[in-house]
């Protein structure tokens, strides 16, 4: 039994480095609309089609009121982050696709918006928030649990 805690051990630690992925910088021209979209809170000229577990995600966005606006407060940048390979934090929360990151931050909160490139019907499928900068993610990968 010590054996296989100690190995189990050696997997955790020696896969850190490799959730700590390195972002690169690439063509974002799709995600960037939609999060343009999501960030302007009007949902009648929203051009971008989201679909499956991103129309939830968009929901909130796409349906602003005062309370949401007095959380948040007013927003002060987003910025590209870059495209982030599949690695542990994606397979949890996006099904494992890859993703464009966006730094958002406004008055009173910074998030992160992770949007997938699955762009084989031109809609948007999957987005994921969560607070706090890019660099942050490993703070929540374990914040529900392992599984």
């Amino acid at each position: 039994m010590r054996r296989i805690l100690s190995v189990a051990f050696c997997a955790l630690t020696l896969s850190a480095p490799a959730l700590a992925q390195t972002r690169v910088m690439t063509e974002h021209d799709q995600t960037a609309s939609a999060l343009k979209c999501l960030l302007d809170h009007n949902r009648t000229d929203c051009k971008i089609d989201f679909v499956g577990s991103a129309s939830k995600a968009a929901t909130f966005w796409l349906w602003w009121n005062a309370k949401k606006d007095f959380g948040l407060g007013a927003l002060v940048s987003s910025e590209y982050a870059g495209t982030e390979a599949v690695n542990r934090y994606l397979m949890k929360v996006l099904d494992g696709r890859p993703a464009d990151v966006y730094d958002v931050k406004f008055k009173n909160q910074e998030l992160t918006f992770y949007i997938a490139r699955d762009s084989t019907d031109g809609r948007v499928h999957y987005i994921h928030t969560r607070p706090g900068p890019p660099d942050d993610e490993k703070m929540y990968l374990f914040a529900s649990g392992p599984g």
